[in-house]
């Protein structure tokens, strides 16, 4: 349990919250005023940071699934997405219903950088990727990112864009335990209070 002078906050937060229910919108508006520079990190899951009104509370993983999920969606309204040519092509191979809805979002999977060559029977080559996603295993991306769009049944761009630019996020942001510098809780927390939506992210199958 964590005390402050907000009350008293359990280690589990509300599924899909950003930000614990004991910190308020004026608890961020106050950071913004303060800029203040100090966070603690506690058992490699959530932000800490003292503010005018008490303590604000910040799930870490939800908050970059956040800021990158607008981050990608703004990116690709402005068609400012890059790729980056991949060294070792990997291979991809798609069922036969699936690969009918990669063909339906392969336009929009290339406006995120994605580079897919068929090679026939199903097979692709990745041979293009987003810059910025070194690290990530691609092919569990990529099949992540379809059955994302086959869940969200839709042949809206809008709707698709949204769909695959969570798809990215969840895949890219940083995961649950991971120790951060204070630089790196400082960014995190400036780059949501940016967000349109601070408070909550978006989850799977939703």
């Amino acid at each position: 349990m964590i005390s402050s002078s907000l009350g008293t906050v359990s280690d589990t937060v509300e599924e899909g919250t950003i930000i614990s229910s004991a910190a308020t919108q004026s608890a961020a508006e106050s950071l913004i005023e303060d800029k203040a520079p100090s966070h603690y990190q506690y058992k490699g899951c959530y932000i800490m940071t003292a503010v005018k009104s008490g303590l604000m509370i910040i799930d870490q993983h939800r908050a970059h699934i956040r800021i990158l999920y607008e981050e990608y969606l703004h990116q690709l309204s402005e068609h400012k997405v890059h790729s980056q040519k991949v060294l070792f092509p990997e291979m991809v191979q798609f069922s036969v219903s699936d690969q009918v809805v990669l063909d339906q979002i392969l336009p929009e999977m290339a406006e995120m950088g994605f580079q897919l060559d068929s090679l026939g029977g199903g097979s692709y080559a990745v041979n293009g990727v987003p810059a910025g996603i070194e690290g990530l295993n691609v092919v569990a991306l990529i099949n992540d990112m379809v059955a994302s769009a086959m869940e969200s049944g839709t042949s809206a761009k809008e709707e698709i864009d949204q769909a695959l630019a969570l798809s990215l996020a969840r895949n890219a942001a940083i995961p649950q335990g991971q120790v951060l510098s204070s630089m790196e809780m400082d960014n995190i927390v400036n780059e949501l209070l940016l967000c349109s939506n601070v408070n909550y992210t978006l989850l799977a199958n939703q």
